[in-house]
């Protein structure tokens, strides 16, 4: 009886495939659970790549990963009983399929809000206050900042000198504090009173 001749590269296709579905998960959860935080912590405007529920980038993602998974266990149950793979490949993709099931669902219950993305390393994120204001009519104004932190009283100007833009960011407040922020007018040595205060609240992490 005739038997079909050992292919290497069909073989392999199976295990090609499931290297290639681990990496893309991998690469899309990484990124959303910690490098986007982690980026965003050092760089406050970078966009976040992050899909929002339920929006459709997100149900779009969902369903790639979902499909994705589905490959995945079938791709593996396959190469388990494929002959002509070595027994510590099989070992191996069988450990990367599982890690790569597993952040899925890490995936979807961080993207949902259900959990908080676990820390495998720590890191206090930088956050930072924007605050904006609308221009005098008074031509050559300037404008200094002064916020007041809640839980100590502490007051202090943020500006060495006065500002001409319309926006300041403040890059120096605490993680969990809160922020009440006055701004004056400034012309020459003249200052005017303090504007209404304007509050910000730092999350804690």
């Amino acid at each position: 009886m005739a038997s079909e001749a050992y292919s290497p590269g069909r073989k392999s296709l199976t295990l090609n495939l499931i290297w290639l579905l681990t990496a893309g998960l991998f690469l899309i959860t990484v990124e959303n659970l910690w490098l986007d935080r982690w980026i965003r912590s050092r760089i406050p405007d970078f966009p976040s790549l992050v899909p929002e529920p339920p929006g459709i980038p997100w149900l779009l993602t969902f369903a790639a990963i979902g499909i994705a998974c589905a490959v995945l266990l079938v791709g593996q149950i396959l190469l388990m009983r494929r002959e002509g793979v070595s027994r510590n490949a099989k070992i191996f993709a069988a450990i990367t399929v599982l890690a790569a099931l597993s952040l899925s669902v890490i995936w979807f219950c961080v993207t949902s809000g259900l959990t908080s993305p676990p820390r495998f390393f720590s890191f206090k994120a930088s956050h930072t206050v924007t605050l904006r204001w609308q221009t005098s009519t008074t031509a050559g104004v300037g404008y200094n900042i002064y916020p007041v932190a809640v839980s100590t009283g502490k007051e202090e100007k943020l500006n060495d000198q006065p500002l001409h833009e319309l926006t300041f960011l403040d890059k120096h407040v605490v993680n969990g504090e809160k922020y009440i922020y006055y701004a004056t007018a400034v012309i020459g040595k003249n200052e005017s009173p303090r504007s209404l205060p304007a509050h910000a609240t730092v999350p804690p992490s």
